[in-house]
């Protein structure tokens, strides 16, 4: 089977404090990363305005967004990424929701791929995110935002992945 090479990937993670996103030009190359926090009355808006600007400035080939379930408490996430997808068809933009266990199923090869597993595991892959891991998490702390952006560059290396590009 002969792989389809894309030029830009967008890799886009909305979450429950804002949103993540990583642009790709192969598996090891990211070109732009960034992490925002929303308000959570304005998130809906505020994140469809920035992946606007995005898609404007990058003109990416693929746009990958995460898949949940409409699981009541992520039914606001679920609504984002309906209006994401709309965005996307507008634009004509070839459009793939990345699901946790597919993720999973990349990783694999960590024998138990764990979150923060799986952030080491592509902080060694792209030397450039090493500075981005954050601490194992403690059972008593919050989730550090930066794993929000592992999340966005799993994504991305999850589609590499599947489009036969190895990054193993």
């Amino acid at each position: 089977m002969k792989s389809r090479r894309y030029d830009l990937i967008l890799a886009f993670y909305p979450h429950a404090r804002g949103f993540s996103y990583v642009v790709y030009e192969g598996p090891l190359s990211p070109v732009d990363w960034g992490m925002s926090d929303v308000p959570a009355k304005e998130k809906a808006r505020r994140c469809l305005r920035r992946l606007s600007l995005l898609l404007d400035q990058y003109r990416p080939d693929v746009l990958l967004i995460r898949e949940v379930s409409s699981a009541r408490r992520m039914r606001s996430i679920a609504a984002l990424l309906a209006a994401i997808k709309e965005e996307a068809r507008v634009r004509r933009l070839f459009t793939v929701a990345v699901s946790r266990k597919k993720i999973r199923e990349t990783f694999a090869y960590l024998g138990s791929p764990t979150r923060h597993a799986i952030v080491e595991a592509i902080a060694k892959h792209i030397p450039v995110f090493t500075s981005y891991v954050p601490p194992i998490r403690k059972i008593w702390n919050g989730e550090d935002r930066r794993m929000s952006l592992f999340d966005a560059a799993a994504l991305a290396l999850t589609f590499f992945s599947s489009a036969g590009l190895a990054f193993e």
